[in-house]
Formats: C-alpha cells, sequence, structure tokens
C-alpha cells in the first residue's frame, strides 16, 4: 500500500496571487504545518484538520472531481497549487509523477523552512514567516510586508531587504498583510514598494477581491 496523504481541502479557482494571478487552477492544501498559528497568528487558512486521508490515486482523484466542477475538464496544462499548512512535509515523488501524468503544472506555495527539490515542481513560491528559511531560491519570493502595526519579519522596507539578501528568484514581491476586520495594510505597502523599487511589485489576493474561494 502506499503512503496515505493528509488533506485539508481541494477546491478550483483562479491562482490570485503572484506572477501567475488569474491562472486557472486547482488548489491542494494539506493538513498540517510545521511553523503553526503562534508563528503566523494571521495566517487566514485553516489547515490543522484533514477532511481526506488517501493515497496518490485518492488525491489526484480529488483533484479532477474539483477541475471538472469548476473548469469542466482536468485539461493538460491546468496549474495544480500544492500549498498548505506546509505542502513539503508530505509532497514527494509519487504524487508529483501523478499530476505531471494527468498533464498538470505544480506550483508550490511553502514557507521556506525546508529544502524543495526542484524536480517535484514546475513553479516555487517562497513566502518565508521565520528570518531564517532556508530556500531561498525559485520563481518568486513573496514577503508579506506585516508593516509596523502587525506581528511578523516585515515590519519595514530595511527587514524586507534582510531577508531577500543573497536570494535567487525571477519574480519578488510584496503583498499587504490581511488582518482579519482590518483588511490589508495598502498604503503601508505601497509606500514601502515606492522605496524598495525594483525588481519588487506588489501582489493582492484577487481571489478575495472577486469573491472567490
Amino acid at each position: 500500500m502506499g503512503r496515505r496523504y493528509a488533506v485539508r481541502e481541494v477546491f478550483a479557482s483562479v491562482q490570485g496571487e503572484g506572477a501567475q494571478a488569474g491562472t486557472p487552477a486547482v488548489f491542494l492544501r494539506f493538513a498540517g504545518c510545521n511553523l503553526g498559528y503562534a508563528v503566523c497568528p494571521w495566517c487566514d487558512t485553516d489547515w490543522r484538520d484533514a477532511t481526506l486521508r488517501g493515497d496518490a490515486d485518492a488525491v489526484l482523484a480529488a483533484v479532477a472531481a474539483a477541475a471538472h466542477r469548476r473548469w469542466g475538464a482536468l485539461r493538460p496544462g491546468l496549474l495544480l497549487v500544492v500549498t498548505g499548512g506546509e505542502p513539503t512535509l508530505q509532497w514527494d515523488a509519487a504524487l508529483a509523477d501523478a499530476a505531471r501524468g494527468q498533464g498538470l503544472r505544480i506550483a508550490m506555495e511553502t514557507n521556506g523552512s525546508r529544502p524543495v527539490d526542484h524536480s517535484l515542481v514546475d513553479w516555487l513560491t517562497v513566502s518565508p514567516k521565520t528570518v531564517n528559511y532556508v530556500q531561498r531560491e525559485g520563481d518568486e519570493l513573496k514577503i508579506v510586508f506585516t508593516g509596523a502595526d502587525g506581528p511578523g519579519i516585515a515590519p519595514d522596507v530595511e527587514a524586507v531587504r534582510r531577508l531577500a539578501a543573497g536570494t535567487r528568484f525571477r519574480h519578488y514581491f510584496l503583498q499587504p498583510l490581511d488582518v482579519p476586520g482590518r483588511g490589508p495594510n495598502l498604503e503601508a505597502t505601497l509606500a514601502a514598494l515606492g522605496e524598495l523599487g525594483p525588481p519588487w511589485r506588489l501582489s493582492v489576493q484577487l481571489h478575495k477581491l472577486l469573491g472567490l474561494p
């Protein structure tokens, strides 16, 4: 019997953040995180309890079902966004092979606290939540700008520069911190972007603006 995976949810939507914003996708959200809500008290996802436990075939069946419900079919080239929680705790060669066997493109969103095997993904987004993150290269670095009023590792421009120092990414994004009940700190993030300059760009949570999951 193959490995069984703990999945929180599988759903289809458009990618809402970063360089691939607006791209049709299926999201595979794993249960479990190695950092937890103590490190990210503003985390807007519930990753604690699994709603599906199964092998690679069961997980890909759920992905296919979500694709059919939203996009009409699981078409070659559809983006599979592997997220969590922390996806590196479970994503492996068996799942990568099964996903590619269905023609899916694999995008991983990780907190960067664990090294990523690049052969298992086609697109890698690192959004660090601790200053000593280890995965320092990939396709995009997305830093949540917490500002002076929010908890986190990016309260100001100098902190952002320190977090990005020595990294190698194709794209660099600064994303407003969205605090429940208060909303995103857009003005502070725009001011920081103006000071940072290129290659930094704004990432907004497009799916929230559109009312999508």
